[in-house]
Parts: C-alpha cells; structure tokens; sequence
C-alpha cells in the first residue's frame, strides 16, 4: 500500500498538499472541539475564551480576539504546545514511531529490509538527529543528494530512500500535527540526474553457450565423482527448466507427472527468525511445466541416487538431512561457475537463459511467460535478451543481403 501511495504522489494522481491541508483542518477541529472552555461573542462584538493560568494554579487567563478564527487559533496554538508529542522530536524518533506501527504490517523479512536500509541510509548521520519540526526542503535536498553520491544509489534505490523520508514526514503531520512539510514540493525524480547508471550487459545476465557447455561438463563430472551430492543435480535441473530456486527446493515427487510437472509451492525464509518455510509460488497461481525427455532422465537418475544412499522422502531434493534448502543451490551455482572459470551466476541466470532461447527460437512472450509464471510485460522487460552469436547473426545477414540482391 506504501508503494502504490508512493507512486501516486510521484506522479501527480495525489494532491499531496490537499491531503495535508485536510489532515492540518481535522486536527485543528479536534483540539477546538476538546477545548474545556466555551468560545463566545461578547456584546462588544469580540470573541473570547479562557484558557489556563500557567502562572496561577487551577485559575484560568481571559483570552480576547476581534474574530472567531483569530480566537480559535489562539486556542489551536496553546493546547499544539501542550501535546507531548508536539515537543521536539528528531527525524529517527518519528521514523520508529512509523516503523513501530509499519513493522506490525509488513513481513518479517521485509522489517529486515528496513533495518538494513535503515543502517545503510541514515544510521549516525547529522540528518537524522536534526528536529524533524525544523528540517527544510534543502536540508532533505542536501542529505539525498549526499546520500546518493556517498551509496552510489540507482534511481531505483534512492526511490526508496526518498520514500523513508516522505513516510516519516507524513507520520509527523498525521500523529503528531506538526505543521512543517519539507518534502511537499519535491519529487523522487529530481534527484534521478544524481543516480548511477548501473549497465549489466546481457551476457552478465544470462549464461552463454560456452559456458552452457562447461556448466554441463562439470556436473557429468561431479555426479560420477560424488554421486550423492544432491545440490549438483538441483543446479543441473534449474539449467533444464528456469525454476526459481524457492520452487525447486519445494519441488515434491508428487508432483512429477508423466507429461509435465506441476509448481504450485515455493520455498521461502525469514531471515529475523531464521528460518525456511514452504508457500504458494511468487505469483500465487499454479503451472504446469511440460516434462522432456532431459528433464525425465536427470529426475530418474535422481531417483534412484536418493534411493540407493537412503534419501527417498516427498521431496525431489533432499540428502540425509531431509530437503535441501534454497540457499544451498544458489551457493552451489557459485561454486560451479568458479569451478569452470566463469563469471559467477544466481540460479536466476538460468531462467533467463531459458527464456531469452525460447523468445529468438520464435516462442511469443506470453506462452514463454506461462511456462517460467510470470506476466508477459515481466517476461518482455526483465527476462528477454539475444542469445545469438556474431557468427549466427552473419548468418542472418547474410541470409537477408541474398535475398535482398535477388530481388
């Protein structure tokens, strides 16, 4: 919800000073209407009330004022002084007090994600210990922009830190009624001009016919010198199907089916408590992913290596401490790549792969996209690269400039 109201005031669809405007009435109207004393119209034509007697104990001070408003602001401004909350209150006290509320709302890993980001963006610096009453749209400037410099942000990154600073201001206008609002016009993108331009190039995203073919080599090699090894063959399925990792370590042997494979649960961790658990798929929805006759042999051999050391659970992937995890395929992808020599990969790369030979083999993105569970703007975006090499693009051109002479 944080991100979809983030994204709204990016781009214009929330007018964030009405919102605030609206939110500054409500609260002016709660402390006149919780007023002790009456407000009334004098004979004179003045407006008066009584408010406390600082100075005397249990006695009350006449308060006078030409108009209503001017009498109410009166009021407003003694009962905003004498809220605690109102006190001061620097920039990290109000940003736990949204996260003591925020943290009851969000998954365990994702509160760890903030008290990572937490630590990375604003922990000991000067900004956070500035009275959030008294930060200025420059100071907020200057620390985005030193932040950015200093963490070497992408756009995408300082989005969210830009969204830390916005939410904690929001909570302090909302809750504890202050009336300044730093960020009320500024905008992420103001500060995109200040972000790295991080390029992976494709073949940093995806494995590559050669290293395809070493990748291969190294797990005939490894399944023969140690056969019980059951990362290796998790690795090796991944480099067949481009599962996630979380659905392959999830993968049960009832699920197996002659024609195809069904993915319907997902490994996932908490990483506060530390522990896995197994769920729905990322996308909450079930595929069915067709069987081949590559596929078929790796999960038989499977089979029968779990059954020959005492494996043999309701789990593909399992050695003799119940299933594999997650963590231990993508640590064992690593170890190949270095093994062959290559650049190190995630077990994402696979999938990648997978994919971008589907989409220059012909297949449209949206059978491609049923087949890997994602959508098809996903699958365009993020999960399309060209696997052909220079000598199968001559080719091509080749193919194209004959054609084109023949004419």
């Amino acid at each position: 919800m944080n991100d979809v109201l983030q994204y709204a005031l990016e781009n214009g669809m929330i007018n964030l000073a009405y919102v605030q405007e609206q939110i500054a009435m409500n609260k002016r109207k709660e402390l006149i209407e919780k007023h002790p004393y009456s407000i009334w119209q004098g004979k004179d034509g003045k407006w008066r009330t009584y408010l406390p007697d600082e100075e005397k104990e249990r006695k009350k001070a006449l308060k006078k004022r030409n108009t209503r408003e001017e009498i109410e602001a009166v009021v407003v401004s003694y009962w905003k002084n004498q809220i605690p909350s109102l006190q001061k209150h620097t920039f990290q006290e109000v940003y736990f007090m949204w996260r003591k509320v925020q943290d009851q709302l969000v998954s365990d890993n994702t509160v760890a994600k903030y008290e990572t980001d937490y630590s990375r963006f604003f922990k000991e610096t000067d900004f956070v210990k500035k009275d959030i009453k008294r930060i200025s749209s420059d100071d907020v400037k200057i620390f985005m922009v030193q932040t950015i410099k200093r963490l070497d942000l992408t756009k995408e990154t300082s989005r969210k830190l830009f969204g830390y600073i916005t939410n904690t201001v929001f909570y302090a206008r909302k809750e504890l009624g202050i009336g300044n609002n730093p960020v009320e016009f500024i905008k992420a993108k103001d500060f995109y001009s200040y972000c790295a331009e991080k390029y992976k190039p494709p073949e940093k995203k995806i494995i590559v016919k050669d290293d395809m073919k070493l990748l291969q080599k190294q797990f005939a090699e490894d399944h023969a010198a140690k056969p019980n090894y059951i990362p290796t063959y998790a690795v090796e399925f991944a480099s067949l199907t481009g599962m996630r990792v979380g659905e392959i370590a999830a993968l049960r042997w009832d699920a197996i089916k002659e024609n195809y494979i069904v993915v319907d649960k997902s490994e996932k961790s908490n990483r506060r408590k530390d522990i896995f658990y197994i769920d729905s798929t990322k996308n909450k929805k079930i595929r069915f992913f067709p069987m081949t006759a590559e596929i078929k042999k790796l999960l038989h051999k499977i089979y029968m290596i779990e059954k020959e050391y005492g494996y043999l659970c309701e789990w593909v992937f399992a050695n003799e401490n119940g299933r594999i995890h997650a963590n231990l395929i993508s640590s064992c992808i690593k170890t190949k790549c270095r093994q062959v020599g290559i650049d190190e990969k995630g077990i994402h790369a696979f999938r990648k792969t997978l994919n971008s030979n589907m989409r220059c083999k012909g297949v449209s993105s949206t059978v491609a996209a049923s087949i890997l569970g994602h959508s098809r703007m996903v699958n365009e975006q993020y999960y399309t690269f060209d696997v052909t090499d220079i000598t199968e693009k001559a080719k091509i051109i080749e193919m194209i400039n004959e054609e084109t002479c023949a004419m």
